[in-house]
């Protein structure tokens, strides 16, 4: 954690930004150790690792995901081997870390790998990047950030950057840090409950994560008071359902029974959250699904079947490729969204 976070913090207890901090250990870079404390009313925090814990009282649903996720399996290979996410595997497997969110090629990246999720969501977030049209004068937050590596690329091109997560995946971030020497700040913390002053950020980035909160207008309305004027919520591939998709199905039931929070929107429901939370301008974007289906068979590694040569074709034609987006936006929104993002401005 860097000194100058400071100012654009506040106390979750009383809700004032008056801070004294005792500094335990500090490099080149951040505050490695020590303790933040409310000079208003005495609440105390700690910084461990350079991430700054702001973690209060969780609800039953958090606390439990927060608990499931850390003690999780995360990484497996070809052997079957099960590893948590902790700073030996990171150190193990870094060459894997630093390759997110595309990889490497190899079968971590591909379906069912550990990192398949990532992999499939790659060209979109890169997309995502350039839609931004950055100038690196940006404030972001990334809420969910997990092991950091959308803060990283976000941080790369200049922006101030807070990763924020329920969790210590974290840790990951020293690995980026340390590649490259782009910067971010890093906090444990509940995205439900923020613990910004207002108007403290220009962006605020999910990458598949707002749904899991079960009240998004309420989430949305804690967005938009830490947002600066104009400012905008990004939230990429979020989970969503079509109006008349069965929402009882195998994966998401899947999720739940292993201890994830998932809930089940569908895209009018995810609008109607983000104007209940206040935001008046609320778009939904729709990458192209003939990218989505070109790029999915080249993570498989699947053969150039006439199909996926027609679907490459389509890709050479921007007229049509267009149009053919276009006419799948209604299907996508009744049957099942796919490649979609939500932005909302402030």
């Amino acid at each position: 954690m860097r000194k100058n976070l400071l100012t654009h913090l506040r106390c979750l207890d009383c809700s004032k930004s008056d801070w004294n901090l005792k500094t335990k250990l500090e490099n080149e870079r951040e505050v490695r150790e020590g303790d933040l404390q409310c000079a208003s009313c005495g609440a105390n925090y700690v910084i461990q690792g350079g991430i700054l814990c702001m973690l209060r009282e969780l609800s039953h649903e958090v606390a439990h995901e927060k608990e499931h996720a850390e003690s999780f399996g995360y990484l497996e290979t070809a052997k079957g081997e099960k590893h948590p996410i902790n700073r030996e595997t990171i150190h193990q497997f870094r060459h894997l870390f630093l390759s997110l969110p595309a990889g490497d090629g190899s079968d971590y990246f591909k379906p069912g790998g550990s990192f398949d999720n990532q992999a499939g969501n790659a060209e979109r977030f890169f997309k995502t990047l350039e839609m931004l049209k950055l100038t690196g004068k940006e404030r972001v937050l990334e809420v969910g950030a997990s092991f950091g590596w959308g803060s990283w690329r976000f941080a790369q091109k200049g922006c101030d950057v807070v990763a924020l997560d329920v969790t210590d995946y974290l840790m990951t971030g020293d690995l980026y840090m340390e590649a490259d020497g782009s910067f971010f700040n890093r906090m444990t913390g509940d995205m439900n409950r923020l613990p910004f002053r207002d108007e403290s950020f220009d962006i605020i980035f999910s990458h598949s994560v707002i749904h899991h909160c079960k009240d998004i207008g309420v989430l949305f309305s804690e967005f938009r008071r830490v947002l600066r004027p104009n400012g905008r919520v990004v939230a990429l591939q979020e989970c969503a359902f079509g109006i008349f998709e069965d929402k009882s199905g195998k994966a998401l039931q899947e999720a739940i029974h292993e201890g994830f929070n998932e809930n089940a929107y569908t895209l009018s429901q995810w609008k109607k959250g983000a104007k209940a939370g206040g935001f008046k301008d609320v778009e939904l974007h729709f990458f192209s699904f003939v990218d989505d289906y070109v790029n999915r068979k080249k993570l498989r590694g699947a053969p150039l079947t006439p199909k996926l040569k027609a679907a490459q074709w389509i890709q050479t034609q921007p007229a049509l490729h267009r149009l053919i987006n276009f006419l799948s936006i209604g299907p996508r929104i009744l049957l099942r969204p796919k490649s979609w993002m939500l932005i909302a401005t402030k």
